[in-house]
């Protein structure tokens, strides 16, 4: 082939997959836009945890008021952060119910519990959703009582509370 016709075919090739990427950009919007339940935009990731918990019925505790929980002792306060991450800090009391096994891991506490038990969930922080899947796992199986502490660790230091280790 000639160089002027090489330059030519890759031409060719990068409008045809401009145009291709043009038409999936269009069918993308389209479909949404036709969906039920269109997807939105954009999305407020500081308080989406929150604003899902909300939606559910699930109380939200703030900083402060975790705290006043956890002080009070009157209830089971569950990480749903990895074992790993429970090991290396954790509030006080808590237990280790990680949301990516959390099948096998709340078999241990469920006999422990009755449906109507106070329980405070918790991770990382704003952005994590693992207390949030603990907290749906946790209503299916029966449990209606759930705090969402949805600033999590993050928020326990930032307001200068104590953690516990597991070393």
């Amino acid at each position: 082939m000639a160089p002027t016709q090489t330059g030519q075919r890759t031409s060719e090739l990068a409008l045809d997959a401009f145009f291709i990427l043009i038409l999936a950009a269009l069918l993308s919007v389209t479909a949404n836009l036709v969906r039920p339940t269109p997807l939105p935009w954009t999305e407020n990731w500081s308080h989406r945890i929150e604003s899902q918990a909300s939606a559910l019925g699930i109380r939200i505790a703030s900083a402060e008021q975790a705290k006043q929980l956890v002080d009070e002792a009157a209830l089971y306060i569950f990480d749903a952060r990895s074992a790993e991450h429970f090991a290396e800090g954790h509030l006080p009391m808590a237990l280790s119910l990680p949301s990516a096994s959390f099948d096998e891991s709340f078999a241990q506490y469920a006999q422990l519990m009755i449906p109507e038990q106070k329980a405070l969930v918790y991770c990382s922080g704003l952005e994590c959703d693992e207390s949030l899947l603990v907290c749906k796992s946790m209503r299916k199986m029966g449990f209606t009582n759930l705090v969402l502490f949805a600033g999590g660790i993050e928020k326990w230091e930032e307001e200068g509370y104590a953690l516990e280790a597991s070393y």
